[in-house]
């Protein structure tokens, strides 16, 4: 429990608060020898997240507060000899570790990835066919009770000209009545098979169909396609970017361990293999 509250502290000091100390600004408070300046105040507010830096700007006395307890406490610690403590010891030789390591990574890795638009462009133009859109239908349907209800309500469409949108709006029993039968863009996959495969026949405003569904009897009429195409460089210039990035980074992260990994000579014998109860990888793996 102990090891659990010191890393918690130590890891929430480090990240709010850094390692600001005061040079003689202007003194907003005192904790024994110990003073607390503006510049500190400015300093680690400015290391906060944005969104914590403006709900601590419009409360700075509360984030004052909030400083003068800690250092009480940090005060009260050293008093007690905890850092001399030998887990205190192992808890904050482990945090420096990670610390360290997450500087590294942001210098060797993070520090490094630039994708630009030229870059995000050239993947476009060379991978078109992974943003293309699937091909859409929209379509209308009538839908009714029985077999024979429908029959009549396709003779009298088809045959007597019957206006689809306006025998929806009187017939059809579905809640798309209201919008004339209209049930949108769909795309493969996305209705009652039975129904789609309907849809998927028939040319844009051709004869109505019929199909059965487990919902009834469908007079349907395909009312609009939209053949695949490729999305707008602009609509997918940002997901592009996330990928390269997540690409340079894997590839300068894979480099660095490469390169950490010729320098100090790391070699893993094939007992230490056994003794996990794994077989010795071959370099090729």
């Amino acid at each position: 429990m102990m090891r659990i509250i010191l890393t918690l502290t130590i890891g929430l000091f480090l990240l709010a608060f850094g390692c600001a100390r005061s040079d003689g600004n202007s003194v907003l408070a005192k904790v024994g020898n110990r003073v607390i300046s503006l510049q500190e105040v400015t300093s680690r507010i400015s290391k906060l997240p944005s969104y914590y830096q403006t709900l601590v700007a419009n409360n700075k006395k509360r984030f004052l507060d909030d400083l003068i307890v800690e250092e009480l406490f940090y005060e009260e610690a050293i008093r007690d000899g905890l850092h001399r403590e030998r887990e205190t010891q192992d808890v904050i030789k482990e945090a420096k570790k990670k610390i360290l390591i997450a500087r590294l990574i942001k210098k060797e890795v993070e520090d490094r990835i630039a994708v630009g638009a030229d870059a995000a462009l050239g993947y476009y133009n060379g991978h078109k066919d992974e943003f293309k859109t699937q091909e859409m239908y929209r379509a209308s349907h009538i839908l009714v009770a029985s077999a024979q209800e429908a029959e009549e309500i396709l003779k009298e469409i088809n045959a007597m000209g019957w206006n689809f949108e306006e025998t929806a709006r009187a017939k059809s029993l579905d809640a798309t009545a209201k919008r004339g039968g209209d049930i949108g863009f769909f795309t493969r996959g996305q209705l009652v098979p039975e129904f789609e495969a309907a849809c998927l026949k028939l040319n844009v405003n051709d004869p109505c169909g019929i199909v059965k569904t487990q919902f009834g009897y469908h007079v349907i009429k395909l009312t609009d396609k939209k053949p695949a195409a490729a999305e707008e460089f602009g609509k997918v210039r940002g997901a592009i970017e996330d990928r390269l990035k997540r690409q340079t980074r894997k590839e300068l992260f894979n480099k660095l361990v490469a390169s950490l990994k010729e320098k100090y000579r790391v070699r893993i014998e094939a007992d230490v293999y056994k003794l996990l109860g794994e077989e010795p990888k071959h370099a090729e793996e």
